[in-house]
């Protein structure tokens, strides 16, 4: 009888452990490619300054982009963000950027379209 109430207790403890109020936060995940156009080509936008904004304008995280053009931003609260990436040319001094579109990040994997950075004017 002890034996199975200390198992009772056990596997409780376990339960409410894998129960907790964090593991059921969702993990958000936001995921895109970049590229730009430089001297006559598209290429991918490997080594990009890539910024995840709220609609405060406030940075929530940073990354760079792979070798692919590729980011990722994980564990994001829901909400409403923008995306602006920065990059300089491997070529020239031309410096580009772009932003996308408002989106929502609401539970799910969110993937945007592929943005393409324009010369930066300024």
């Amino acid at each position: 009888m002890l034996k199975k109430i200390l198992l009772a207790l056990f596997l409780h403890s376990i339960i409410l452990s894998s129960c907790s109020r964090e593991s059921w936060k969702p993990e958000n995940t936001v995921l895109g490619y970049i590229e730009y156009y430089d001297i006559l080509h598209y290429d991918h936008a490997n080594n990009t300054d890539v910024y995840l904004y709220n609609l405060d304008q406030q940075i929530i995280q940073q990354t760079t982009t792979n070798r692919k053009g590729e980011y990722e931003f994980n564990n994001i609260i829901n909400g409403e963000y923008y995306i602006y990436a920065y990059r300089e040319s491997d070529l020239t001094n031309i410096k580009y950027d772009g932003f996308t579109y408002d989106f929502i990040v609401d539970g799910y994997t969110v993937v945007i379209d592929t943005l393409t950075l324009n010369i930066k004017l300024n």
